[in-house]
């Protein structure tokens, strides 16, 4: 796991041993899940330059035992949106997505699907999905997202106060 955070104008990256920083202060953060790191790097970068927190997981196997390590500890919080990648090994991004529907705490985070599968072309072909972006997507339409998102949580919340997501749309 990775995650970009600013200490003035110079990104800072936190590895492994650092990982849940952003559960743990009071500002939304967004969790990017992406086996590509290239893909992932450019997300990360993206939401540093517009004054995003963000975390990104690039083995889909963690993302669950890291929420479920959130959802343990009261000091912190769960993000505010998951960027996820549908096509990974280990655990797909189907497969993911399914476990966190399956989870009323998790249930209730926005997912934004990514994801260069020609055969899904909405939200509503991955079960607990809310919005969908085909890759390769312009940065314009991410931030459109996640504005969406990360405006209607003007601060961390604990899980069970994680708002219910909604059904907005890229126009």
């Amino acid at each position: 796991m990775m995650q970009y955070t600013s200490e003035g104008r110079a990104p800072v990256i936190w590895h492994e041993e650092n990982v849940g920083i952003p559960a743990s202060g009071n500002r939304p953060y967004v969790l990017v899940v992406d086996d590509d790191p290239a893909i992932a790097s450019v997300v990360m970068l993206t939401l540093e330059m517009e004054e995003y927190a963000g975390l990104s997981i690039s083995d889909s196997r963690q993302v669950l035992p890291f929420l479920q390590q959130v959802e343990a500890d009261v000091t912190k919080h769960l993000p505010a949106v998951v960027l996820l990648d549908l096509m990974m090994p280990g655990l797909s991004g189907y497969e993911v997505a399914a476990q966190l529907a399956q989870r009323p705490c998790f249930a209730r985070v926005p997912i934004v699907v990514m994801t260069a599968d020609y055969r899904v072309r909405t939200a509503g072909a991955v079960p607990g999905a809310t919005e969908f972006l085909s890759k390769p997507f312009p940065v314009s339409a991410l931030l459109t997202v996640l504005e969406h998102y990360l405006s209607s949580v003007p601060n961390a919340v604990p899980c069970l106060s994680v708002p219910h997501r909604g059904d907005a749309r890229i126009a």
